[in-house]
C-alpha cells in the first residue's frame, strides 16, 4: 500500500516550500533553537521573543521523517521508561533528590554557558529546579557548594554525574574521594555517583553529526560561526 505522505485537503496546504510529507503538521521538536532552522522574533500579541521556524521544511522531509519513525520503533523501550523527576522519586520511593552534573571545569566563560546550557535542558525534560551544575576545578560552583545548596533544599538524595569521557584519575580517584568527605559532613544524606559517559555509542551520533558537518563545509568559502574551523 502506498504510503499518503501529502495532505492536499488541507487549509493551508501547501505550508512550506519543498513539502514532501506532512506527518508532523506541528514540529515535535519545538522550539529546537537551532540557528541554522529558525530564529527569535518578537510577537506584538504575546509581547514577548518566540522562536519562529515558518522558514524551515526540515520536519516535513520524507527522509527525516522515515529516520524519526525508525529510531522510535529502535528505541520505543528506552522511551517508554523515561520518567519524569516526580515518577522517578515515586518508583525509587525517593525523597527530595538532587542532582548534579560534574564537569572538568574551566576558566573560560562560554564553558560554564555550556555547562549551563545542559543542566537547564535536564530541568526541562525532568521538570525540576533540583538540578546544578559543579565543577571539579578552575570555575565555580564547586561540588561541595552545589552539595551544600541542595542540602539546603532539604535534599536527602545526592546523585552526581560525572560528564567526563574517559575514566581518569578524576573519575576513578579524585571524586569518590571529594564524595567520601561530603559523606561524612553530610551523614544523614545519601550520594549515588553515576558511571561517566565513557564509550557509549549514543555518543558516536553526535560525532557523525560534526563529521556531517564539517564534510557539508568543503565546498563552501566561509566556515559560518560557531561550526568547524578551517586550515
Amino acid at each position: 500500500m502506498k504510503i499518503q505522505r501529502i495532505n492536499k485537503a488541507c487549509n493551508y496546504f501547501p505550508c512550506h516550500k519543498e513539502l514532501e510529507d506532512c506527518t508532523f503538521c506541528y514540529c515535535p521538536l519545538y522550539p529546537c533553537r537551532n540557528k541554522k532552522l529558525g530564529k527569535f522574533i518578537y510577537s506584538r500579541k504575546r509581547k514577548k521573543n518566540i522562536w519562529s521556524c515558518q522558514d524551515c521544511a526540515w520536519i516535513h522531509k520524507a527522509a527525516v521523517v522515515d529516520t524519526i519513525f525508525r529510531l522510535i520503533r529502535k528505541n520505543q523501550t528506552k522511551i517508554k521508561s523515561k520518567a519524569s523527576y516526580n515518577t522517578l522519586r515515586k518508583q525509587y520511593k525517593l525523597k527530595d533528590v538532587g542532582i548534579i552534573i560534574l564537569g572538568h571545569g574551566s576558566r573560560l566563560h562560554k564553558a560554564t554557558l555550556v555547562m549551563q546550557d545542559i543542566v537547564d535542558a535536564l530541568k526541562e525534560r525532568l521538570e525540576t529546579d533540583f538540578i546544578l551544575p559543579a565543577s571539579m576545578q578552575l570555575s565555580q560552583p564547586d561540588l561541595a557548594r552545589s552539595i551544600k545548596k541542595l542540602i539546603k533544599r532539604n535534599c536527602k538524595h545526592i546523585i552526581i554525574v560525572p560528564l567526563f569521557l574517559f575514566n581518569g584519575n578524576h573519575v576513578r580517584r579524585d571524586i569518590p574521594e571529594m564524595l567520601k568527605q561530603e559523606a561524612v559532613r553530610y551523614p544523614a544524606v545519601k550520594f549515588i555517583c553515576t558511571n561517566n559517559l565513557s564509550a557509549d555509542m549514543r555518543i558516536t551520533d553526535i560525532v557523525l553529526d560534526r563529521i556531517e558537518e564539517a564534510a557539508g563545509e568543503f565546498g563552501n568559502q566561509r566556515t559560518p560561526k560557531n561550526r568547524s574551523k578551517k586550515f
